[in-house]
């Protein structure tokens, strides 16, 4: 699918008009071009603040006092019927017109928003530079830089630099937060993002740390030119993949570590080593435990 056709079905389907099989395709767009997800959102969130524009109306009892007035003020059963229906049909395209004049008003602020990239989140201010647009595949639990709360059930959302993403359910939720990176949240886990940037050159994501506060994630990486590796952490270990699939997972005082394939730099207060496909560690208090043998990661 054409980016410009994703655009279009976007908009048919703010009008119910596309099929199943259009918005299975649509969605599939979404996870395959971050670009197009980006402008996909945007297009949403100004859908929205749309359906939010007051509608104009004529002032209760204004038509009728009217008629009123020119009716006392004329004499003439032609003159007034005729000068009634004038006057009327005036003041009611006057208040249309105002009416439509605020829409576009309304309209127009909405774009200029959507165009300076300072159109918030439930009020959340989120820096150009320090926000990616994920999307989520499952359910979650958003918690904001500004500490809001919210719910994502299998829609695009925006992550910034101390944005918590916390799995309350008990299925595993997928973030697709790059084409070239995905993190599955375990149930009963939480991540939180340190740090989000975007490269202003290149528009690439160029730093993604994340640390892992309790559970289990899974992470499928592929490295593209420009864009650097996610750093995955916990109290015990930081681990830098070069292109893989690997596991951590947190228990009180222990991190340990699967890797299905490529390998997996590991730094540690004592130092730092490489974790292969098909091996796994423990890290606990500084020690580290290799494993006697790792089961493979579901791909």
């Amino acid at each position: 699918m054409e980016c410009s056709e994703a655009l279009d079905l976007l908009y048919s389907s703010f009008d119910g008009q596309v099929t199943p099989t259009e918005q299975a395709l649509l969605d599939a767009h979404r996870r395959m071009c971050f670009s197009c997800a980006a402008n996909l959102v945007k297009a949403e969130r100004f859908q929205e603040l749309l359906r939010h524009v007051p509608q104009l109306t004529v002032p209760r009892g204004l038509e009728q006092r009217i008629l009123n007035r020119v009716a006392g003020q004329t004499s003439g059963a032609m003159f007034k019927a005729a000068k009634v229906r004038s006057i009327a049909s005036g003041a009611q395209r006057h208040w249309r017109g105002l009416s439509m004049a605020g829409a576009a008003l309304a309209a127009a602020f909405a774009i200029f928003i959507v165009a300076h990239g300072t159109l918030q989140d439930l009020g959340t201010h989120r820096p150009a530079r320090e926000t990616v647009t994920a999307v989520v595949r499952g359910s979650l639990e958003d918690i904001g830089p500004d500490s809001k709360v919210g719910n994502v059930i299998g829609s695009s959302i925006p992550i910034s630099s101390g944005e918590t993403l916390r799995n309350t359910s008990a299925a595993p939720a997928t973030v697709a937060i790059t084409p070239h990176l995905a993190v599955t949240i375990d149930a009963a886990s939480q991540i939180r993002f340190l740090k989000v940037h975007t490269n202003a050159d290149t528009s690439v994501t160029d730093i993604i740390d994340v640390h892992l506060d309790r559970g289990s994630v899974r992470v499928r990486e592929s490295l593209h030119k420009d864009a650097s590796a996610i750093h995955l952490a916990t109290d015990q270990a930081t681990m830098v993949p070069t292109g893989t699939v690997f596991a951590v997972a947190k228990s009180p005082g222990m991190t340990h570590l699967t890797v299905s394939s490529g390998k997996v730099a590991v730094f540690t207060p004592s130092g730092v080593f490489n974790v292969a496909a098909g091996q796994g560690v423990r890290v606990a208090r500084g020690a580290v435990l290799r494993d006697r043998s790792s089961q493979s990661i579901p791909h």
